[in-house]
């Protein structure tokens, strides 16, 4: 019987297939590397905390990455134990709160730093951090873009590692298109961040925790692999670059609902809001119980197809906020109430998210990212369900 959770709208992660995916990943990095997975927003769509629980136990695994300080706190408030990154921006004042919880935040600017180490030494307290670079990419980070701005780079990391209430014990950058067969910006992106490491290294500087290998250049650059790398893409079956697939990484995570109604429709009836899909003959629909409110993208509306009894059912009419409908005509033994498949396997036919997206110019990881706390995530484990977390 179904649970609750899988009533309507649902997510189904496999977390062997997550742990698998990890195994593949450090299978590219060298033993005594350090693996910092990232679980940031809501690890992909997967769910973090259940995701990081499944992961804490893995050799190798150092730490975990998220994006910003809601983030860690819910990891630290489900328990998990291992060393937190955030990547993102965390306002300064929350100092004493970094602390508390013994989360490790990146460091951007020395402006930064010296309102984090204030509000630390009005706190008594220290706060843990890595050096942001900014290697070529624009985003967070001490900017080291040309050789012209190293001496300035270096004085500002220098600037951070004096501040007496920083326990500063690493430094990392992120690279924009590790994935590329050309390696031209990747080759200047870690010139540019090894030229800052080695510098601080040369004035007596120890920083143990260097990173700048993300999922891409964890496939692709094994000569930018330094103490630690970072991926997520890779845990959650994301290849870098789809022509030269990572053998054996596979999606973890599958969108289902179910058949809400079943309507015979003829020629001239209208489907959705605006009218805008005329039927042009005798048709059968499903109305299937998911809409935009759940994360589907808008851009489904009369594109792309779902999975029902393994066969692909069009999307016909525009994607209201908690409905859809799709064209069922000729697929038989559909039901009421019956499982359909947005990406997944369905009776042995598979509909990947990356297939999905192609057919309505999406992009995955915010097709993913983008479903909504509403829709429950069912977990599995040797083919079992072991249980289900709701956001909302």
């Amino acid at each position: 019987m179904k649970s609750r959770a899988m009533s309507r709208t649902w997510v189904e992660v496999d977390l062997d297939v997550i742990r698998e995916n990890y195994k593949i990943a450090r299978s590219k990095i060298k033993d005594s590397t350090a693996f910092i997975a990232v679980v940031k927003a809501n690890a992909y769509g997967n769910g973090a905390p259940v995701v990081a629980a499944a992961l804490e136990d893995q050799p190798g695994l150092y730490a975990f990455a998220v994006a910003s300080f809601g983030e860690a706190e819910q990891l630290r408030a489900r328990g998990v134990k291992k060393p937190i990154l955030i990547l993102g921006y965390t306002a300064p004042h929350l100092a004493p709160d970094l602390y508390r919880m013994d989360l490790t935040t990146a460091i951007v600017s020395g402006e930064y730093a010296r309102a984090l180490n204030r509000y630390a030494r009005e706190a008594g307290c220290t706060v843990k951090g890595h050096i942001k670079i900014d290697s070529g990419m624009s985003r967070l980070g001490i900017v080291n873009h040309h050789p012209d701005q190293l001496g300035q780079a270096v004085a500002e990391a220098e600037e951070m590692l004096s501040c007496e209430r920083l326990e500063i014990d690493g430094i990392f950058t992120h690279f924009a298109t590790s994935g590329w067969k050309d390696t031209e910006f990747t080759d200047m992106q870690f010139r540019n961040f090894k030229a800052v490491l080695d510098a601080l290294t040369q004035k007596g500087y120890h920083l143990p925790r260097a990173h700048c290998c993300n999922s891409g250049a964890v496939a692709f650059h094994p000569e930018c692999e330094l103490q630690t790398v970072r991926s997520g893409s890779l845990l959650y079956g994301f290849q870098p670059d789809s022509t030269r697939p990572v053998a054996g990484l596979r999606s973890p995570i599958s969108l289902k609902s179910c058949v809400g109604q079943i309507k015979q429709l003829e020629r001239g009836d209208k489907i959705g809001y605006n009218c805008t899909y005329e039927v042009q003959g005798s048709m059968t629909i499903a109305v299937v119980p998911i809409g935009y409110a759940d994360g589907l993208p808008y851009g489904m509306s009369n594109q792309g197809c779902i999975l029902v009894n393994g066969k692909r059912a069009p999307v016909v009419g525009t994607i209201c906020m908690d409905q859809m409908m799709v064209d069922i005509t000729g697929i038989e033994g559909v039901r009421p109430g019956q499982t359909v498949t947005l990406f997944g396997e369905d009776n042995d036919e598979m509909l990947p998210v990356g297939e999905l997206c192609s057919s309505i110019g999406a992009f995955p990881p915010q097709f993913l990212t983008n479903i909504t706390g509403r829709v429950p995530r069912v977990y599995f484990k040797d083919g079992v369900s072991v249980g289900y977390e709701a956001l909302d």
